[in-house]
Order: structure tokens, then sequence, then C-alpha cells
């Protein structure tokens, strides 16, 4: 990867610090040159650790409070293949841009393998998206490309001690900038005396890299035929097999049919290939896949592949930010993967004796705070130093995101109709524009909340007069606690509560726990002490229900609760609260329990409440107390704290004191 010092006029940076951007290689020459002259240093980024077991999306769409863990080994993949506008955009820059509004991915929950895609030749990720991406636990790989009347091959295959050479060029740029593998994709014609020395090359850097790099992964993508034709395949067969026995997968072309999966599937089991390492394509524009006419019903070819076992390649998921724009992205984002969200698996990152914090930033803002406070950059106006707000775009600055889908997104209903409209065309002999009539297709969409009428790239979104009994969240890029945005509860039945994180946190120490809030928005009287953040935390099946031992103000907007738990172990988080109530969460952390506190048992009883939940049929069933907190006698409402559950409640009516 090289360095470089230059900035785009179109550009301006974060920092005013020297302008670092990374870009890829685009000849084998400037390839070797770079190694000679040694690889540049970067910041050691470890990938988080995962559980070996997943939870169904499935599952948690239906909202099951009781979530069933399955074997992560058993169950089909999901890679994600980065493509937008041909990359290397504000994503280039080391320490980030002020162009708050690009891209940003934040499904990590759902993702095994992410890779970064452009048309350079040795296409290197970015190092924000290995960041972030190991953060959340998901492998990266680059892309090593070749299109159109390209002869680099001849040069690399010309004798297997040249096609060492590269092999092991690819696996020292994986290792040295953290990475874990390639998708290899040789879009032109080989030559057919070369075959077997691009099988070799295969086998080769499969291999190695294997040997350098825990976890890695090298993909082949189906375009070359074992003639060395240019003719993609669609499905796994006798033309691509030799590819495909010599790596750790393969990701098919998206013309695809139900008969290829099929025959793909059978092969692979003959040729005594997990199933799992068949990743099916998915062009998020459409380019011929089944139902690609109709974005936003993918998931109709997604269930396609699911029922075969085979993984997938969703190919361009930017397509929501690229082709629609910035302003209706987050909107569209939170749509699209609502919907592809049942036939995929939830991944559950490990936090063994690490503390657990997010403040929810997705790596970019329209301004950085800092504890609730605006961070401001001098600006120098007329010989004057002025302050002003600076907007940032930096995804090493991504904190750890939602394992939940917004909830209620999942579409009931779709249809279209045909619009007639004018639609302005140049014509290019008088260089004049004028109008003509043309035909359109408005296609109209409805879940629970919404109403979303999609024409073009234009997009209209109606309320549902029904959402009013709905408890949903959603991401504010308005203000934040820490870096940009934050995440807003609506609460509208306060039996329900909001499911965030699905994880594994294990210390040596009892937990205790920290949320940040505010409350800009109240949506009838609260009473003050109702307001505050009630944490659920998940051990071992049983939901608990902890009250703030502790709330403080932090500034003028934000305020602290402190949690004191007997738990060192949990495995889902969750907030929830005792009245209809909008409140925004800055921050979130779990840690181990810090000696200030002294011995739990000594104020237990008198400062926190523990429910119990056990199931009973389909229903909940809860098991309540009445405690004295802070020498008032107050009762909690079990049923405020199911995951959008009905609970039924048996009071005991049994105080308990120190």
């Amino acid at each position: 990867m090289k360095c470089s010092d230059s900035i785009s006029n179109t550009t301006e940076m974060a920092s005013n610090s020297e302008v670092k951007e990374l870009l890829p290689f685009d000849t084998l020459a400037e390839l070797y040159s770079t190694l000679d002259n040694r690889l540049i240093e970067l910041p050691l980024v470890y990938i988080t650790e995962s559980v070996d077991y997943v939870y169904r999306g499935s599952d948690i769409v239906e909202q099951k409070v009781s979530l069933e863990r399955v074997d992560r080994a058993e169950q089909p993949r999901t890679l994600v293949c980065h493509d937008m506008k041909g990359g290397y955009l504000e994503d280039r820059f080391l320490q980030g841009s002020t162009s708050h509004d690009s891209y940003v991915f934040y499904h990590w929950s759902i993702v095994d393998t992410f890779v970064y895609f452009s048309h350079h030749f040795v296409t290197i990720p970015p190092y924000g998206w290995i960041t972030t991406a190991h953060h959340h636990g998901v492998k990266v790989l680059g892309t090593v490309i070749t299109e159109g009347n390209n002869y680099i091959w001849d040069t690399i295959l010309a004798s297997q001690k040249d096609a060492r050479k590269f092999a092991d060029a690819l696996v020292m740029i994986a290792k040295s900038y953290q990475f874990e593998g390639w998708l290899l994709n040789i879009e032109n014609k080989i030559k057919l005396k070369d075959i077997n020395n691009l099988i070799y090359f295969i086998k080769y850097l499969t291999e190695t890299i294997h040997n350098k790099i825990e976890d890695s992964e090298i993909i082949w993508y189906d375009s070359v035929t074992n003639k060395g034709e240019l003719n993609w395949q669609n499905e796994l067969n006798d033309n691509n097999k030799e590819f495909f026995l010599c790596c750790d997968g393969i990701f098919l072309n998206y013309t695809w049919t139900e008969l290829r999966l099929s025959n793909s599937r059978l092969l692979a089991k003959e040729l005594d290939r997990d199933i799992k390492d068949i990743y099916v394509g998915l062009d998020v524009w459409g380019r011929g896949c089944p139902g690609g006419e109709n974005i936003f019903l993918f998931f109709k070819a997604l269930n396609l592949i699911r029922k075969q076992g085979l993984s997938v390649a969703i190919f361009a998921p930017g397509w929501t930010h690229e082709y629609f724009g910035p302003n209706t992205f987050l909107v569209l984002e939170d749509l699209f993967w609502a919907q592809l969200f049942p036939y995929l698996y939830v991944h559950v990152a490990i936090f063994e004796n690490d503390t657990f914090k997010t403040s929810f930033c997705r790596g970019a803002g329209i301004c950085y705070y800092y504890n609730g406070e605006e961070h401001f950059e001098p600006y120098t106006i007329n010989g004057e130093s002025t302050p002003e707000k600076k907007a940032f775009y930096n995804l090493r600055m991504q904190q750890l995101q939602l394992a939940i889908p917004v909830p209620y997104l999942q579409f009931t209903r779709s249809t279209q109709r045909i619009l007639t409209g004018d639609v302005e065309v140049e014509n290019n002999e008088s260089n004049k524009t004028c109008k003509k009539k043309e035909n359109q297709i408005e296609r109209i969409y409805e879940n629970k909340k919404n109403i979303i009428r999609v024409c073009g790239n234009l997009v209209k979104f109606e309320d549902k007069l029904s959402t009013i009994d709905i408890n949903t969240f959603e991401f504010c890029d308005q203000f934040s606690y820490n870096g940009g945005g934050c995440l807003k509860l609506v609460t509208r039945d306060h039996r329900l509560y909001h499911r965030l994180f699905l994880v594994h946190i294990d210390m040596k120490q009892d937990i205790q726990a920290t949320v940040v809030y505010t409350d800009l928005e109240v949506i009838t009287s609260v009473n003050e002490s109702n307001k505050n953040p009630i944490l659920i935390l998940g051990n071992n099946g049983n939901l608990k229900s902890v009250l703030p031992y502790d709330s403080s103000g932090i500034n003028a907007k934000w305020k602290k609760c402190t949690y004191l738990t007997n738990l060192r172990t949990v495995d889902e988080i969750g907030i929830s609260f005792l009245t209809e109530y909008n409140c925004y969460i800055g921050e979130i952390v779990l840690e181990q329990r810090s000696r200030y506190f002294g011995k739990y048992k000594s104020f237990a009883t008198d400062f926190t409440i523990i429910l119990r939940f056990y199931v009973t049929g389909r229903h909940l069933v809860a098991h309540s107390k009445t405690i004295t907190y802070k020498s008032k006698l107050i009762m909690i409402k079990a049923q405020s704290l199911i995951a959008h559950r009905t609970v039924r409640s048996n009071y005991k009516g049994k105080s308990i004191s120190s």
C-alpha cells in the first residue's frame, strides 16, 4: 500500500496534522518496489474473539424472549463485499476527513467476512475498515483484481518461482496491515499453458497465508474457467472446481438459478467439501440476480440460498448511499438490512475481563463531542482566532454497534404502480432540452411503522397512525455524548424492554455498569425518579433487572446512572423504563466492580432490584419484590421488563431491608 502526503482539493481533513492517505497498487512493479522500500507501520489492531455459537436472526426479529444458541460452525456464513463508487474515497485517509455524510457500515453482528473491493490491481482495505471490523470480531479481506486486456498474469505465472514471489508479497501485505486474506477476481483470459501455474499459485497462496495468519481466507471469484476462458459459470461445476479445491471458498457470480444452487451443493458434497464454502453472489444493484429488479425484496433471493444451506456474498451494499444519496441513507440502510436479517446469524463477541463500552458513534458526525461537550476547532479570521464546530468522518472512531435491527421494519405488504410524468431529455443536435412523457414504476412498501414509496432514486416516507403503541429505537445524529451520534429509545409500552446487545461478558469480579442519558423529549408528565433507565441483563437465559444505585448530573444535558450487580457473566444487554418516554442513550459501560463501592451485600437489597423471569408456555412470568430505595417505598412493575412480550406478574408483597 502506498502512503501519500497528497490530498484532493475537494477534501478538507479533520486534523491539521500531516495528511496521510493509503492507496492501492496498480502495477506489479509498483507493488514490488514498495515492498523493497518497506511498508508503512500502522498501530496494532487485534480482532475481537467470538464464541462458538450464534443466534438466528429470525428468532430476534420475532422478538423471542429466550434465544436458542446454535453451533456457529454448522450455520451458513455471510460475506459482505464493499463496493462504493470505486473505493478509496474519504475512507482512505488515516486521520479521517470532515465529510461526515460519507458511507458507513454498522451491521457487523451479522457479518462473518468483510471484503474491501475496488477496481485497482491490489486493493488493500483502508485502516479504518480493518479497525472497526476487527473491533466487532469480523475478518477482513483485500482484493486482487485484473480486468479487460490485462497481461499482468503472464508475468506472475511465467514460472512457479514468479507465482510464489507474488503470493509471498500478498501474504506480507496482509500480515503487515493486519487483515486476513484475499478475494481473487481474475476477469480476463488466462493462457491455457498458464492454468497449471495459476492453480499452483492459488494453492501456494492459501497454504502460506494459513501458516502466517490465523483464521485467514482465500476466496476465488467465479470468472475464469479451467480452460482459461472468461466465462462466468454461476455455479460450482467441472469448469471451476479445481480453483475451489485449492482455496477456502468460491464466490459465485450473480445470475444463478435454483437448479444451479442445487447442482453446486451436490458437487461440493461429491468433492467432500463443506457446502458452506460456497458463497452465492447477491448484487445489491440487482444486475442479473433473481428478483434483482426489486432490491428491497432481495430477501426472497437470500431465502433460496439459505434453503440450500449455502453461504452468501452480498456485493455493493453501499447502494443505499450511492444511489439514493446521504440524506435518506440511514433510514434506507436500516430498512434494507431489516429485510435480510431473518436469514442471517448474529455472532457474539467475547469480553473476558475486558470492559464493554460504547457511545454508539458510527465513525462520523456533524460535530465531535467529548463527555457531552462540543469539540471546537480554532480558525483564524481577520487575524482573530474563532472557534467553529468541526464535522468528522473516521471509521477508526466507530464504537461497538447494536446487535439488533430496528424493530418493526420488516415489510408486511408491497405493491407497485405505473406513473406517467414529464422527463427532460437533451437533444444532442440542438443542445436544448425538451420534455417527453415517460412511464416509471413506483414501488410501495408497508411495514408496521411506515409506508415507503420509491420511484427511481426518490423516496417518500409516510408515518402510520398505528405506531402509537410501538417501542422502537433509532440513531440520532444531531448530538452525542462521545464521538458523533447517540441512540434514541422510544418507549410507548412500558411493559416491554429494548433489547440492544448480545454479548459474552465474563469478569473475575462482580459487574458494575453505567448508563449516560438525556431526555430532551418527554411525552407525558413523568416523575423524575421514573425517568432513570432500568438496566436489563441476560444471564444464562434469565433476564434480570437492575435499578440504579446512584444517579447524578454530568452537565446541563447529560446524566449518569451507576448500577451494581452480583453478576459476573452477561450475555444480553437491554434498557427499560417505568413509563412512556423518549430517552437518548449516550453511553453504556459494563466493567469490573470498583473498590470504591465496597462489598455488594452491604447495600444490594436497599438499592437494587433483580427480577427473575422464566418461560411458561409462550408467556413469561415474573416474580417481583417491593424494596426500600433510598428510604422511599416503591413498587417495580414486572410488566415493564419483558422483551416485547406481555408479562403476568405475581406480586409477593414482601419488603426487603438490610
